[in-house]
């Protein structure tokens, strides 16, 4: 979510990132629940699991770039949007 999406919502630089993570925690969390769920259940190959999550940060890495191409950021947004690139990049090594 870029401050422009919900300009009612006034959003700071931190608090969007801030919704990412929890965003990110609540994913997680989610996907955990499902592989208990499954357990219990049927086999399920954890690879799929594992491509979900590698194409949700390509996704969220491309949001951030596509951000950064339409421009308007400032420094600090700037720097976020880099900043979250990185991290995701360093999450599909």
């Amino acid at each position: 979510m870029e401050p422009d999406d919900a300009p009612w919502l006034n959003l700071s630089p931190e608090e969007i990132q801030e919704l990412r993570t929890k965003k990110h925690e609540l994913t997680e969390y989610g996907k955990e629940r499902i592989r208990q769920l499954m357990m219990n259940q049927e086999p399920y190959p954890d690879a799929m699991f594992e491509e979900a999550e590698r194409r949700e940060l390509i996704n969220e890495a491309l949001e951030e770039l596509n951000a950064i191409v339409l421009g308007g950021q400032n420094t600090r947004e700037f720097y976020l949007s880099i900043s979250h690139i990185r991290n995701v990049l360093e999450r599909l090594k």
